[in-house]
């Protein structure tokens, strides 16, 4: 049977232990140094892209994307362009009637950032194919991507 006095001893060794495992653990992360600021941070810095490159602030959100037509489209050239960058390829229409194409590219960093967008329209015959081009006005990045947001 315990007493009292046993109860009161488990409880304080338990709280012993446990204040010694959080003391142990403060050797486990890195001290805070304290390191001053030598210069402002450019808007790079804040928004993580290259020097002169922005954001784009008109990027479409209801993009046309149907998959039954998607793989007619292939995008075969992405490249600069005067006054931005262009993307390039070829729509091909298989079927026996004539199809309209409504193509969007977006034009993005190397990390994904949008910088860029476009679209072109085009109708392609039954049996044929036909070349199509998107080209948007940016300032491009290091690594500039073209991605075949939609087809439809």
């Amino acid at each position: 049977m315990l007493t009292n006095t046993h109860r009161r001893s488990s409880g304080a060794a338990a709280l012993g232990v446990a204040l010694l495992l959080m003391t142990g653990l403060t050797g486990c992360f890195p001290a805070e140094t304290a390191e001053t600021a030598t210069s402002s941070p450019t808007a790079s810095d804040i928004t993580g892209l290259p020097e002169g490159v922005q954001q784009a602030t008109d990027v479409p959100t209801d993009v046309p994307n149907d998959p039954d037509v998607r793989g007619d489209v292939e995008l075969t050239t992405c490249e600069e362009a005067e006054g931005g960058w262009r993307a390039s390829g070829t729509a091909s229409n298989s079927g026996t009637s004539t199809k309209d194409y409504t193509i969007t590219v977006f034009f993005t960093t190397e990390g994904g950032t949008v910088i860029g967008a476009g679209d072109t329209e085009l109708s392609v015959a039954a049996g044929e194919s036909s070349e199509w081009s998107v080209t948007g006005e940016l300032t491009p990045a290091p690594t500039t991507n073209c991605v075949l947001r939609g087809v439809g």
